[in-house]
């Protein structure tokens, strides 16, 4: 007989429990220990940890006297075991929100543009769905690319330049709008109601971070028309930046829907050509929503709250 075959056959498989059992022993590093966290007898684990050893033919760990630890075999081991017994986790918390309904936690980047339509859908949302939680976090558009891809969200808001083609990622548009000046109500621009980008040369101006797309759209629209504005100061939030123009700190370039907002009268200019802004919500193509995640994109692509330039 092949003895590659003899080998493989005398391998049965490895419970769940059993992974449970070497996992507890690796954590605590003594068989008491592990076996009172396990709320089972010490000798029965080290008679189950002996016959997963005699099963798999090696050593898992090292005894004496005075200590216990991993053996190379061990190690590897556990590491499998780490990952299985946290998949197998996760198969059940899905399970059982697709069986009781969605339930869970959503890691959701949000657009700084997008703050009060947001809040309006998830209040909506959680009324529809007390049982998900929603951790929310305002990033510019490349940290939450970033983070999509990373794992650390399950969705997000984002401000893109072009359409999404990043096959890692799926999209759903929500419009567009424009981009328009903002300054004091009583400031020297105060009376004009449309001016050319061009005539922004030299205007004092908030800026946004890097990686903000609706910075970019917005310095891409100024080298377009030749302006050069004096940047006065920065910030990563645009009802910031309108406090700040609405006092005569400076002017600043805002999505519309922040222009419109209550808040410290403003003066609205138009620009020409105008700048736009288009936030889509995104989120991974290649992991498969749980059931959290699903009833908040069909919440989202059904509503008309996210969606600007209505």
């Amino acid at each position: 007989m092949d003895p590659i075959l003899t080998v493989v056959r005398q391998f049965r498989v490895i419970s769940s429990r059993q992974l449970e059992y070497v996992r507890a022993v690796a954590r605590e590093l003594h068989f008491t220990r592990a076996a009172e966290a396990l709320r089972i007898a010490q000798p029965a684990l080290s008679q189950q940890i002996r016959k997963l050893e005699r099963q798999l033919g090696v050593a898992l760990f090292e005894r004496n006297n005075h200590r216990v630890r991993l053996t190379p075999a061990g190690a590897a081991l556990l590491d499998h075991a780490e990952r299985i017994l946290s998949d197998l986790a996760a198969v059940e918390e899905e399970m059982l929100g697709w069986a009781t309904g969605a339930r869970g936690r959503i890691h959701l980047g949000s657009a700084h543009g997008l703050t009060v339509r947001l809040a309006r859908l998830l209040t909506a949302f959680g009324d529809a769905y007390p049982a998900v939680e929603v951790e929310l976090r305002e990033m510019t558009s490349a940290e939450q690319i970033d983070d999509l891809h990373a794992g650390r969200l399950d969705a997000a808001t984002a401000a893109l330049s072009s359409r999404v083609d990043d096959v890692r990622l799926a999209s759903h548009p929500l419009g567009e709008e424009p981009l328009v000046l903002i300054t004091a109500s009583t400031g020297p621009l105060a009376g004009e109601r449309r001016m050319p980008v061009a005539a922004l040369d030299g205007l004092d101006l908030i800026a946004y971070p890097s990686g903000s797309v609706v910075w970019e759209t917005i310095l891409s629209a100024l080298a377009a028309a030749g302006a050069r504005p004096r940047l006065r100061m920065e910030t990563r939030d645009y009802t910031t930046a309108r406090a700040l123009a609405g006092l005569g700190a400076a002017s600043a370039i805002v999505p519309r829907s922040i222009a419109e907002e209550p808040g410290r009268p403003v003066h609205v200019v138009r620009l020409e050509p105008e700048p736009v802004w288009g936030p889509v919500l995104v989120w991974s193509a290649i992991r498969r929503p749980g059931p959290a995640l699903a009833a908040f994109l069909d919440f989202a692509t059904r509503s008309s709250e996210l969606t600007v330039g209505g």
